[in-house]
């Protein structure tokens, strides 16, 4: 019997998106499926680290870059939608050639718009069926482009948990839901593999006795990456406590600094992370969705500096505060002591939290007949 074949591939706005792909993907593996991932640059880097069985094929991204005003967010985007077009058309020629080669079984695009084939099962992943904009005629726009596209996928899995307890709010839950099928896959968080791992049990048992005040996990697109590893390196400095920043560069070999208070990584893998999680007393972090998923098991005090501009993490955010999950502050205005003196008086309530099922994968792989 022939063994079936997978082909998936993120979209490269955050590391996000390729990170939770990972517990997918084992699931995927797990099932006897032969792995293949079409990814680029520190997506494929981190992607091979977690799976290096997988056949690597290299595909172009999106490569979108922000500004670093607010205010210029959404002139700088739009100045790209050439750029964004092209990305698009050229994933899905590039996948209607590489399908001649690799007799694939079924295609996974997580956001990747052009990222399916007419003749082969194709899935599309996403926690955005209402992704925010300023404007509501903008918002309601994008909508109706995106549910466009999901017509060309057998499915829609949804990486959050069936309303009314999803982690998203209205970025997937919205009022009008699309004609194509909706699978809810619950949490996809890498993280909790590592807690669950033999291997982890060392990290567990002896990261109680070596804290730290915070750890900062930074991605995102630049500059503003950068822009906030500078806040929290130079505040973090300046505080009589120890800290350590995870810079999300796992390219960039040489990037590691190291001070009497601070260590940054320039890259953190799953085992690693975790360990620093786990020592932290607080998470700083950008609030992006998978960044979310990802921390939840781990009950830790949160406080979010959203991309500013970015309207998923500014709504999530304000959604994630209301709801006593998190506590965000704008970057225009973040002080690191002021934020941790806040932190310390906020009334943290645990968000729910149900982990994606390898069983549920199975039920909704025999009902697209694979």
């Amino acid at each position: 019997m022939k063994q079936k074949a997978v082909c998936i591939s993120p979209i490269d706005w955050g590391l996000g998106h390729a990170t939770r792909c990972i517990t997918l993907i084992r699931a995927l593996e797990s099932l006897d499926y032969k792995i293949f991932i079409a990814s680029e640059g520190k997506h494929e880097t981190i992607l091979k680290e977690a799976i290096p069985s997988a056949t690597f094929l290299s595909l172009r991204g999106y490569r979108i870059r922000y500004s670093k005003k607010r205010a210029l967010l959404i002139p700088v985007i739009l100045l790209q939608l050439p750029k964004i077009i092209y990305a698009i058309a050229n994933e899905y020629f590039w996948l209607k050639k590489i399908a001649k080669q690799y007799d694939f079984d079924l295609i996974i695009s997580d956001n990747r718009f052009g990222f399916f084939h007419k003749n082969i099962t194709s899935v599309f992943i996403t926690h955005q069926l209402e992704l925010q904009t300023p404007f509501a005629w903008s918002t309601r726009l994008n909508q109706i482009i995106t549910y466009q596209f999901l017509n060309n996928y057998a499915a829609c899995w949804v990486a959050d948990m069936q309303p009314p307890n999803n982690l998203s709010g209205v970025l997937a839950n919205p009022g009008k839901l699309p004609g194509t099928p909706l699978w809810y896959m619950n949490c996809l968080s890498r993280l909790l593999h590592e807690i669950k791992n033999e291997k982890s049990q060392h990290v567990v048992n002896e990261s109680n006795g070596d804290k730290i005040k915070f750890l900062g996990i930074v991605s995102g697109p630049e500059p503003q990456r950068t822009l906030l590893e500078n806040i929290l390196w130079q505040q973090g400095n300046e505080q009589d406590a120890s800290f350590v920043i995870a810079a999300g560069l796992p390219n960039d070999k040489l990037y590691n600094k190291i001070t009497s208070k601070g260590y940054l990584y320039r890259h953190l893998n799953g085992a690693a992370l975790t360990e620093q999680i786990l020592k932290a007393e607080y998470i700083i972090c950008r609030g992006g969705y998978t960044t979310l998923m990802e921390l939840i098991p781990f009950q830790k005090r949160l406080i979010f500096i959203p991309t500013p501009g970015q309207t998923e993490q500014e709504y999530l955010g304000v959604y994630w505060q209301e709801k006593k999950w998190a506590i965000s502050f704008k970057q225009s205005e973040f002080n690191l002591q002021t934020a941790l003196q806040l932190a310390s008086e906020f009334d943290y309530q645990a968000p729910p939290f149900i982990a994606f099922n390898k069983d549920a994968l199975v039920t909704e792989l025999k009902r697209l007949s694979l």
